[in-house]
């Protein structure tokens, strides 16, 4: 998420960055103006996302839903959601009811700070693991089903959140509340500089958020993404020319096809988390770079990027009812306790691993 709750005050601070004061005034003017909006947006974004990625997960965990793909999505909704439910008391509060900053609620700012930086991550990362998972499974069919088994995809999730832990390290170790002026009842969070070990962790910090949860998750979906569609195409047109030789049965074709419209919406779900984060990964890099970037540039699209980045977290349950009939067959049966369409069961509960991706 976009750390637009860093400054304070959120005083117009001098443009030292080699950017026209133009460019700088439009940029808080749409801050200025945006930001009447952003708490109502984002809580009405909140609540939908939460309640959809709980639907995500209630219909992933499905028996007859199982499968590494899925394991590893129901972890991207979990991530997703407490992303999500964070964010909402942070948006009620300081955006919406604007709500004095008392020590009670800079403590809150705080945990907000390092658990919303956490869960995030871990959403990155995951996205990279599907990412991954997909690109071995359809590239290398057969050794893929053992590669990327239900056990290694909940073994992926686990690993990943514990390396996501000990990234984020600094982040929890670099800031404290403090009070806004000498005998203020006013309290912020700020970043620790008492001695050169502080002066360590913070450098230590943003090289590790810039680097190990911004730039290299961002060039390895892209470079999946490309291999990924690259290797659709492939077996796309060794399908044909086996269904031309009739070596393969209707069951096979079937399956393949079905396996192609799964990784076409899990590309889906990669280019539109590409699409939110990688500009935030730029202007984080730009911030810690460029003296003076951070408050005449990053500062007021902090809000924008937070809105962007909640609405990809809560997109996901549309793209599964709209590009995968198990998802929404299985959501059907849950929900509205249907059975039958058009004469057709909805959910086969005799589905094997490779069958029942989404």
């Amino acid at each position: 998420m976009a750390a637009s709750y860093s400054n304070g005050n959120g005083s117009i601070l001098l443009n030292d960055t080699g950017i026209e004061d133009e460019s700088v005034s439009a940029l808080f003017a749409f801050h200025n103006w945006y930001n009447f909006y952003h708490g109502y947006l984002a809580c009405v974004v909140c609540v939908f996302g939460v309640v959809a990625n709980i639907f995500n997960i209630i219909v992933l965990t499905r028996k007859n839903m199982q499968s590494p793909t899925n394991v590893l999505l129901t972890g991207l909704a979990v991530s997703d959601g407490l992303t999500m439910a964070a964010y909402f008391p942070f948006a009620l509060y300081f955006y919406v009811m604007e709500g004095k900053r008392t020590i009670h609620s800079a403590r809150f700012l705080l945990f907000y700070a390092i658990f919303s930086v956490l869960v995030h991550s871990v959403s990155i990362w995951l996205t990279v693991t599907l990412a991954l998972f997909r690109y071995i499974f359809i590239r290398y069919p057969r050794r893929g089903v053992i590669l990327c088994s239900i056990h290694r995809a909940k073994l992926a999730i686990v690993i990943v959140s514990f390396a996501v832990i000990v990234v984020c390290l600094p982040t929890c170790l670099m800031y404290e509340v403090t009070p806004m002026t000498e005998n203020s009842d006013q309290w912020v969070i700020s970043i620790k500089r008492n001695g050169t070990l502080d002066n360590i962790i913070e450098k230590t910090n943003f090289w590790s958020q810039a680097v190990l949860i911004k730039l290299v998750p961002c060039f390895m979906l892209t470079v999946l993404s490309i291999m990924l569609v690259k290797t659709m195409k492939d077996a796309e047109k060794r399908r044909k020319k086996l269904l031309q030789k009739s070596h393969k049965t209707d069951d096979d074709s079937t399956r393949e096809r079905k396996t192609n419209r799964t990784t076409r919406m899990l590309l889906a779900v990669v280019i539109l988390f590409l699409l939110t984060e990688t500009p935030q990964g730029v202007l984080h890099i730009l911030s810690g770079t460029i003296e003076g970037f951070f408050d005449t540039v990053y500062y007021p699209l902090g809000d924008l990027l937070d809105i962007l980045a909640l609405i990809n977290n809560g997109i996901n349950f549309i793209l599964y009812c709209t590009m995968s009939k198990q998802f929404r067959d299985t959501f059907l049966v849950i929900f509205f306790k249907a059975t039958r369409v058009g004469g057709h069961h909805l959910v086969s509960t005799h589905m094997s691993t490779r069958e029942s991706d989404l």
